[in-house]
């Protein structure tokens, strides 16, 4: 292992190790965490790191000594502090290199993690804190504080962004609400030779059909009753810059030969008959299969194929879930400074069902989740309502028999409303796992697959739920 890469924690409480941990490692570290520091000791026995982080209320031993220790082992590596306060005295220790403060926050860790490795390290490169291994640039910066996440699936995503955001082609940013299209959008802009110029986002799905082809193209006056004046076009606002179209599926047909012709000649008219040449960049977004609507003919096969020039699919948060714990440290730091409320740790509980929900509105939804606790200063009692109503099943069908002893509650077993939502989730996972094998054929590899899951995670999904043959 690249020794610039791996970082050792030796935190006692695991709700600050496991934030510390995913936070750290979203900036391309290898971690290693350790609630003892025995087993500190012997993680460095095994593999000595390249900076440690010791926490300041250590169990068992106190951190100066601890400090000492590992010194008499190794003058060079690096250790930090964490700690909420700490005095002049402390400060001033030769062995410390310097200090995590808690409320945690994100830029600030990530900027003193590479300052004090490069104090402690001189091979260090700064590189290590690429997410894609390169050298560290401003698109980087960009796509970093943008989409934060260290997921393989997201990382991918800011790879392809920064390695087509100078192209000046067409892109078609895919993904279910909430996954963060539009930041992908801020990102490419930012990225891009365009970012000094105008960036202009039209929500197609908001303005009703008989606006959009003058929001979008403009009008001359007296061209229809109500022009009274003139009127420039979205397309006209981002003259040399850049237009981020979100929602492109919901587009009436009779303004996709518009929109095709600008994609084509850069050329337009206005409603009421002017010619208008514009150099503008296109970025779209759909939540639709595209593909569907092209074979039902509600959209265009020719505009479909000048869209989708390169294809970026947002990822939803199930199939990142390694992010949550970066996410939700945002947004709680994020909202306790809006709110003006101090800062907090989720409980291991809330962190636990974090892990498991399944996140129907993705990062949007995790951030609405984290704004009502910290709002409400509640955690239980607004996760479980919220994942009870996330997750209520379907009810019957109404040819199906019901249990009417069930339905009047005389015979009603009392339970909590978190045992009813996971019940309902355990039935969805089952029933899902079930039709995905028999669509693969009870092809265990090609079922993974199609279900974005590891080969063992499946089997021990089987196992579970006794759908071994």
């Amino acid at each position: 292992m690249n020794r610039s890469a791996n970082i050792l924690l030796i935190v006692s409480d695991n709700i600050q190790s496991s934030y510390l941990k995913a936070l750290i490692q979203s900036f391309g570290f290898e971690v290693q965490a350790a609630g003892r520091y025995n087993e500190g000791l012997k993680i460095m026995n095994e593999n000595m790191p390249a900076l440690i982080v010791i926490d300041a209320d250590l169990q068992g031993i106190h951190w100066k000594s601890a400090v000492t220790e590992i010194k008499e082992i190794s003058r060079d590596v690096p250790i930090l502090i964490l700690t909420s306060a700490v005095g002049t005295e402390e400060s001033s220790d030769p062995d410390i290199n310097g200090f995590i403060r808690t409320p945690i926050n994100y830029v600030t860790l990530r900027d003193n993690i590479a300052r004090y490795l490069k104090k402690g390290n001189d091979d260090y490169k700064p590189e290590v804190l690429s997410q894609s291994g390169d050298v560290t640039s401003d698109k980087e910066d960009v796509t970093e504080n943008l989409l934060l996440g260290m997921s393989k699936r997201i990382v991918d995503v800011t790879n392809i962004i920064r390695r087509v955001a100078d192209a000046d082609v067409t892109v078609l940013l895919r993904g279910e609400s909430g996954t963060g299209k539009e930041l992908a959008a801020q990102a490419l802009y930012r990225c891009s030779k365009r970012r000094d110029r105008p960036f202009v986002k039209v929500l197609c799905a908001a303005i009703p059909e008989g606006l959009l082809e003058s929001e979008l193209f403009g009008h001359e006056k007296g061209s229809f009753t109500g022009a009274h004046r003139s009127k420039p076009g979205k397309f006209e606002f981002a003259n040399g810059g850049t237009i981020f179209l979100d929602e492109i599926g919901d587009v009436p047909q009779s303004l996709q030969v518009k929109l095709l012709q600008v994609l084509q000649d850069g050329e337009f008219s206005k409603i009421g008959g002017k010619e208008v040449k514009v150099d503008v960049r296109v970025i779209a977004a759909t939540n639709k299969n595209l593909e569907r609507s092209v074979v039902s003919g509600t959209f265009r096969e020719d505009l479909y194929y000048r869209l989708n020039v390169v294809s970026i699919t947002m990822p939803s948060l199930r199939e990142r879930k390694e992010d949550i714990p970066v996410l939700t440290e945002y947004f709680m730091q994020k909202y306790c400074q809006l709110y003006n409320k101090d800062h907090r740790l989720l409980s291991q509980e809330t962190m636990d069902q974090f892990m498991t929900y399944h996140w129907p509105g993705n990062v949007r939804e995790l951030e609405n989740v984290v704004k009502r606790i910290i709002v409400l200063g509640s955690e239980e009692m607004e996760i479980d309502h919220h994942t009870a109503e996330a997750n209520k099943v379907d009810p019957p069908h109404p040819d199906k028999k019901i249990d009417t002893a069930d339905t009047t509650g005389k015979s009603f077993k009392p339970c909590s409303l978190r045992e009813i939502a996971q019940e309902a989730v355990r039935k969805v996972e089952e029933e899902t796992i079930k039709n995905a094998l028999i669509t693969c054929k009870w092809n265990k590899k090609k079922t993974a697959e199609l279900l974005s899951i590891s080969y063992k995670t499946l089997f021990y999904k089987m196992r579970q739920y006794n759908l071994l043959e």
